[in-house]
């Protein structure tokens, strides 16, 4: 029997679970703890993965660079028996004739070089030959065939006879002719292929790869590019982006025994005198730097020494790759 309960009874207690404060302190300590170093660990990963990142695009590009001007320094003279007439200060002042590759040093800044050769590397750029005697001072070539020339001009175009060679710069076409005219490389004449002498019937005509290579610091200081100029007139193109410096070096055989024995750091100065030793050239060494898009917080690295070009002196946070190669010269020994 349950008693009713009366005034002044005792009304008894449950026991309520709970954290104290000092617990609930302890485990938000904890927590923060534990949080924070998840995110110094993610920083960190990100951090590692955007440096790989601009590391991986960087050798991206020196191997771009690298493919691109080894082929065209491997060809430099290929099809051109002789020396072929260009405007004086085309390439430099007092230079007026180019074979296979003509190269301008730079203590200061990166190095320039100029390649010519007879391009005709596939079926879209095949070569063709005259079908009738080029008459001196005539400014047009009858040919077997224009296809793969553009109708549009602008291409640089040799004429040869695999005894002389010149040099012409096409303005249109026909189906049976290519047009030479209003352009600075038309050779003697009034656009003759040489005074009194012009190229026998058949003779080769092909297109020219006449580029030179070096790097626009000026457009974006902050993204020097490596650039290609096609020399016809036509837009330089990016090649490589975020390269800083490219140096060249030349290796002579200067006794004709088929083994460098001499290297060179420039043309036209006291160390390789032009012309006499650049149909020498067996090996040219191609150099590069090439630097993150961005730069990184916390690294300290500068500009190092490269070729006869020293080093920067200005730290920054940029990381750097240096690229270092020797590419053989074919066809630039007459």
């Amino acid at each position: 029997m349950i008693r009713p309960r009366r005034n002044g009874d005792r009304i008894p207690r449950h026991s309520e679970a709970g954290y104290s404060l000092i617990e609930v302190m302890s485990a938000l300590v904890i927590l923060a703890i534990a949080l924070t170093a998840v995110f110094a660990t993610f920083i960190s990963q990100q951090k590692s993965f955007t440096v790989q990142n601009r590391v991986a695009e960087m050798q991206q590009n020196l191997r771009q660079a690298v493919e691109y001007m080894s082929r065209d320094i491997r060809m430099a003279g290929y099809g051109i028996p002789a020396n072929v007439t260009i405007p004086n200060g085309v390439v430099a002042t007092g230079v007026t004739s180019i074979r296979s590759l003509y190269a301008k040093d730079n203590t200061t800044g990166p190095d320039q070089i100029y390649v010519l050769y007879f391009f005709d590397m596939d079926d879209n750029q095949r070569s063709t030959w005259n079908t009738a005697t080029m008459a001196s001072g005539a400014g047009t070539v009858t040919v077997d065939n224009t296809g793969g020339f553009l109708s549009t001009g602008g291409e640089l175009v040799i004429v040869t006879d695999l005894v002389k060679a010149q040099l012409f710069q096409t303005v249109s076409k026909t189906t049976t002719a290519l047009n030479f005219g209003g352009a600075i490389y038309n050779g003697f004449a009034d656009n003759a292929y040489s005074p009194g002498s012009p190229p026998p019937a058949p003779s080769t005509v092909a297109k020219a790869r006449f580029v030179r290579y070096y790097i626009d610091s000026t457009t974006d200081p902050a993204h020097p590019t490596l650039m290609v100029d096609r020399m016809g007139g036509l837009t330089h193109q990016p090649l490589a982006d975020d390269i800083e410096d490219m140096q060249l070096a030349y290796g002579l055989d200067t006794n004709a025994d088929g083994i460098v024995d001499a290297w060179r750091n420039e043309m036209g100065g006291p160390n390789l005198s032009v012309p006499a030793e650049i149909p020498q050239i067996r090996q040219v060494r191609l150099r590069f730097i090439a630097r993150t898009r961005l730069p990184e917080v916390g690294w300290s690295e500068k500009r190092p020494e490269l070729g006869n070009r020293a080093a920067g002196t200005t730290v920054d946070g940029y990381r750097r790759r240096t690229y270092d190669i020797v590419i053989d010269v074919r066809n630039s020994g007459v």
